[in-house]
């Protein structure tokens, strides 16, 4: 079946992030060179260069598209509903831990990223600050205490990623319960 020229381009560019991901997860994002990508990814290094500016774009783009971020924005943009917090927060962070646990690869890339840091940074900072922005809006409307939001979602995250990357991980309800206790009834 012929395909059009973008479903092309967007079919190896995918193929070039599977090929980094495997690449990056065994020789880390440090260790890994551009040829090494390339010849995993069985295409020249001006190819990969086509589709990514360098390394760090690479990396960049996998954690971006494959990590967490686009389901919480998912998941958060219809969490406005009656639902309460800490059930919302038990599925979101029970989801976080799901995709840690299935894409291990990927865990690795994201610790192994050194000279990335910053660019990883500010996927964290995003993802604590959609967390942190829902905790505050529940805190305001009074279903939980005050409390830094900021910190709570630094803390959730944290949490379960280090419980993951550790080999013990974390009961997520357990985890809300603990720092949101619900009120005597």
């Amino acid at each position: 079946m012929a395909r059009t020229r973008r479903e092309q381009a967007e079919w190896r560019r995918e193929q070039l992030l599977d090929a980094a991901l495997r690449v990056f997860a065994d020789k880390g994002v440090d260790g890994a060179t551009v040829k090494d990508l390339a010849q995993a990814a069985e295409v020249t290094p001006g190819l990969l260069y086509r589709y990514f500016d360098s390394k760090e774009a690479l990396v960049q783009a996998l954690l971006t598209e494959r990590g967490f971020l686009p389901q919480l924005r998912e998941r958060l943009a219809g969490e406005h509903d009656a639902r309460p917090a800490a059930e919302v927060l038990a599925g979101l962070l029970g989801a976080f831990d799901r995709l840690l646990a299935d894409n291990a690869d990927l865990v690795t890339v994201f610790f192994s990223a050194g000279h990335a840091r910053a660019a990883l940074g500010e996927l964290a900072a995003e993802g604590q600050r959609l967390i942190g922005d829902f905790l505050a809006a529940r805190a305001a409307a009074g279903e939980l205490r005050p409390h830094d939001s900021a910190m709570a979602a630094r803390t959730l995250f944290a949490t379960v990623a280090i419980g993951r990357r550790t080999g013990s991980p974390v009961d997520v309800a357990q985890l809300v319960e603990l720092l949101f206790p619900q009120a005597e009834r």
